[in-house]
């Protein structure tokens, strides 16, 4: 997405964010990993169709075009995507281990996403 006018390279989505924003990211540019799950497959077919350069992923085995990078949350996801391409470095921006304003659903996604990220 863009930040301060800079596009991203790399989008890591399971399109429930603000996909108008994602949308307009990919049409400056921006690759956009879908991740594929079963609460959004509405979101996949209603969005994946108005981007390009889409990379899909799964959590599951993988298909012959549906990769399996690792990860379980959109953020964890991405350092997986990151390592799995040798990437120098990864810094992640906005991303809240332990922020109490989430429901417990999400506090417990975010548990998982620091013990994965811990353990790269």
């Amino acid at each position: 997405m863009a930040w301060r006018g800079v596009v991203s390279d790399v989008i890591v989505t399971d399109l429930d964010g603000d996909v108008k924003k994602e949308i307009a990211a990919n049409k400056k540019g921006a690759i956009v990993v879908v991740h594929a799950h079963s609460d959004n497959i509405d979101k996949i077919k209603k969005y994946v169709p108005l981007l390009r350069g889409v990379i899909g992923t799964t959590q599951s085995t993988p298909l012959e075009n549906v990769y399996n990078f690792g990860g379980f949350t959109d953020g964890d996801r991405c350092v997986y995507l990151a390592k799995e391409f040798g990437a120098a470095s990864i810094t992640l921006i906005g991303f809240d281990f332990d922020d109490v304003d989430v429901s417990d659903m999400k506090k417990k996604k975010l548990g998982w996403a620091k013990l994965l990220i811990d353990a790269i």
